[in-house]
């Protein structure tokens, strides 16, 4: 019983304390939603309005007046300079009646020019005019600086420059070349120990190398470094170079010259000047015919000049060894170059023609050749024979500067073996 007093006093206390908090709480007031109402403009759409009211109105400041002129204008009269000398117009003048004289042109009358101020010249200074009279399609490209062996061997010679410029022709004629006896198989011409070069009568010939003049005259010379027994180069000359080629005295040979510029004995640079082509000789035409001799001055001992003279810039020589099917040279053979990119001939040549006698043309002392090509373009070629009417080809690639060499010989038939006899058995 004790207990129950106990109880009913804790919730007494609990029921005051809370009736306190309720009585000092504040208010709770409903809530309600509020509604978004547009922006009450602050600025007077009449705020200009209200300005001009305001400004005009019975307190505002007067304008000021100006009294309108009733005179008549009249303009003011300038003073004038008393050294002027300008007419004043007169009234009617003025006003457009009385209009001046205006006096028409006359197109009879040439006018006058004004004189100089600069004193003119009594006579025009002299002028040096250069006609060029060639056309331009013959012109060739620039050739290599000698000397050159691009070879990896070492087995190239190209030491010798071109006796003619390349604002010429400095190329072999193609259809006499170095070895053949001409075109016309009919009549064969002599077979050339050199390569010519057809030029108008006058084009500079220049020397091919750096040596010793020990000719220059007309050909004909039959005792000690003989050119041959007949007058047939007309104007010749001959020159020993001051280089050599294994311990072999080296010679360069113009004939056909029209006229001789150096003497005998004198010395020369490579590139100068040494005679002008001509048509001395027995010739067809005017032109300079070079020859290559080594070890020795005679007519037996010329060599390809193809093979000793810089080929053109981006161009190189083709050589070879023809033979025919037991292993001999092929003598007087028609060689082809095709052009394997385009499928044309590039050019036609033909073999060495050797009568085995001691005026023979000679083979190259490295390469061995019978037949020479020169100014190839660069890049890749078919050299095609016909042997007794077998054809034969080889490719070939051309590169500039470098004798490119290749060997052709027909395929030998197949030896029949011998068939046994099986009666016997």
């Amino acid at each position: 019983m004790q207990r129950i007093p106990a109880l009913l006093l804790l919730v007494l206390v609990a029921g005051g304390f809370a009736a306190v908090l309720l009585v000092n709480s504040p208010p709770i007031t409903e809530g309600q939603p509020v509604i978004p109402t547009q922006a009450v403009p602050t600025d007077d759409p009449n705020a200009w309005q209200n300005i001009l009211r305001e400004g005009f109105g019975a307190n505002s400041t007067a304008l000021p007046t100006i009294a309108i002129p009733t005179e008549q204008f009249a303009p003011p009269t300038l003073p004038t300079r008393s050294d002027s000398n300008l007419v004043p117009l007169s009234a009617l003048e003025a006003g457009g009646e009385n209009r001046p004289t205006i006096t028409p042109f006359n197109a009879a009358v040439t006018p006058t020019p004004p004189p100089p101020t600069v004193a003119l010249v009594a006579s025009a200074p002299p002028v040096t005019v250069q006609v060029v009279t060639r056309a331009p399609n013959e012109w060739n490209p620039p050739p290599l600086v000698p000397p050159l062996s691009r070879d990896p061997l070492g087995r190239d010679h190209y030491w010798f420059q071109r006796p003619v410029d390349s604002n010429a022709n400095n190329a072999g004629l193609f259809y006499y070349p170095y070895g053949s006896d001409g075109p016309q198989q009919e009549s064969p011409w002599r077979i050339h120990h050199g390569i010519d070069m057809p030029n108008p009568v006058g084009q500079p010939v220049r020397s091919a190398g750096s040596g010793r003049v020990i000719w220059a005259a007309e050909g004909l010379r039959v005792t000690g470094c003989a050119f041959q027994s007949s007058p047939s180069y007309g104007n010749v000359v001959l020159i020993e170079h001051d280089f050599g080629y294994r311990s072999q005295p080296l010679y360069t040979l113009y004939a056909h010259l029209s006229a001789i510029l150096i003497q005998q004995g004198s010395y020369v640079q490579a590139g100068d000047v040494i005679g002008l082509v001509g048509e001395t000789g027995q010739v067809s035409g005017p032109h300079v015919h070079f020859e290559i001799r080594l070890d020795g001055c005679h007519y037996g001992d010329t060599y390809n000049p193809v093979l000793w003279m810089v080929p053109y810039v981006g161009h190189g020589v083709i050589a070879g060894r023809v033979t025919d099917g037991t292993g001999n040279l092929a003598n007087d053979v028609d060689v082809t170059i095709r052009n394997w990119g385009t499928g044309l001939v590039h050019d036609t040549t033909s073999t060495y023609v050797l009568l085995d006698n001691e005026l023979d043309v000679n083979h190259d002392p490295v390469w061995g050749e019978n037949f020479v090509v020169g100014d190839v373009p660069v890049g890749r070629y078919e050299v095609i024979v016909n042997i007794n009417g077998e054809r034969a080809s080889k490719f070939v690639d051309v590169l500039e500067g470098t004798t490119s060499f290749i060997e052709i010989e027909p395929e030998r038939p197949a030896t029949p073996l011998p068939v046994e006899d099986d009666t016997e058995s």
